[in-house]
């Protein structure tokens, strides 16, 4: 007979005990867990060791390998690998919070003033982990909405091979010929990650081929003019060949004395508008952005000039305005 006022404990939501003649149980599939809010007072090793021990008291058992810290200096967060039943991750936040009023699970592995935060990927936390480390991303995570200075492509099959020299010249020249941008390869038209199978060669490939199209660019493109990373997918489906996701960024060109185009190794150019590409531009369209570009060159100086008149007036009033005369027989 339990004790009076104490409450008898409670089964975990969403994880029934099954009935003994139930027969063999499904084999536990893969997921991807986003832990947030960790320590960044402790280093990689030691978050990792102090949260392996802390999902074994969770009952999910995982290899160091299968944990990737991504720690910076006022945030931390991992990504955990692990292999089990939905009805454990369905019991995942009692499961936290009874470890947590047990002491089970140290209070330093949270930040100060935090709460440990455990969420199945991918969803919106894959995102802050993302922005955080740039160095993972999640097959099926959303990275929003294509922009002027966004494009995305879905680089499927052999389109390392055959169609990213294509769009390497259109994008990156029409970037060029605006306020920069950023290239995705391996992310769907509705920002939805999928990846491409990218292994070390084909990295080597894909750098070799951006610098050598880019360097029959006119005017010149240097090397600090774009930023060329490959961010790896998490993915739980098994592939021998990695997954990841290409980003060639652009940056703003320098302001020039005079406005320039920008155009290809192909002597094409190219201007990038709201969502699209326009080009390869005739003459006339040439024509019509250089008169476009010196319009509003002689607009900003303009309005300098009006800027500058009014100071030159206000001050030129100040100069014409007398001197106070000081008073001499309050001096005596």
């Amino acid at each position: 007979m339990e004790p009076p006022g104490k409450q008898p404990p409670q089964e975990p939501p969403g994880e029934e005990s099954p009935p003994e003649d139930s027969g063999l149980q499904t084999a536990p599939s893969t997921h991807i867990l986003y832990v947030g809010h960790l320590n960044p007072q402790f280093s990689v090793p030691v978050l990792t060791c102090l949260l392996r021990d802390a999902l074994e008291r969770l009952e999910l058992p995982v290899a160091r390998e299968h944990i990737e810290v991504v720690r910076r200096p006022r945030k931390a967060c991992a990504l955990v690998q692990v292999a089990a039943h939905e009805a454990t991750l369905a019991s995942l936040p009692w499961r936290l919070q009874t470890a947590l009023e047990e002491h089970q699970i140290p209070e330093e592995l949270a930040a100060r003033g935090k709460e440990l935060v455990l969420a199945e990927g991918p969803g919106p936390w894959s995102r802050q982990a993302e922005i955080m480390g740039q160095e993972r991303l999640f097959q099926g995570a959303f990275l929003g909405n294509e922009t002027r200075s966004v494009e995305f492509k879905r680089g499927g099959g052999e389109y390392l091979s055959l169609a990213f020299k294509h769009h390497l010249r259109r994008y990156v020249c029409a970037f060029l010929n605006s306020e920069g941008g950023s290239l995705f390869v391996g992310v769907e038209d509705s920002g939805l990650v999928q990846g491409v199978r990218c292994s070390h060669h084909d990295e080597d490939r894909v750098r070799l081929l951006v610098d050598s199209i880019l360097q029959g660019f006119q005017p010149q493109v240097f090397p600090d003019a774009y930023t060329l990373s490959f961010i790896p997918v998490v993915s739980t489906s098994a592939s021998s060949t990695p997954l990841k996701v290409i980003r060639l960024s652009v940056h703003a060109p320098r302001a020039q004395a005079e406005p320039q185009l920008y155009e290809t190794d192909q002597g094409e150019v190219f201007l990038r508008r709201d969502g699209s590409i326009q080009g390869p531009l005739s003459g006339h369209a040439i024509q019509e952005w250089c008169r476009q570009k010196w319009a509003a060159e002689l607009s900003k100086l303009e309005q300098r000039l009006k800027v500058l008149t009014a100071e030159k007036e206000r001050l030129r009033q100040q100069l014409q305005q007398p001197a106070p005369v000081s008073c001499t027989c309050c001096v005596l």
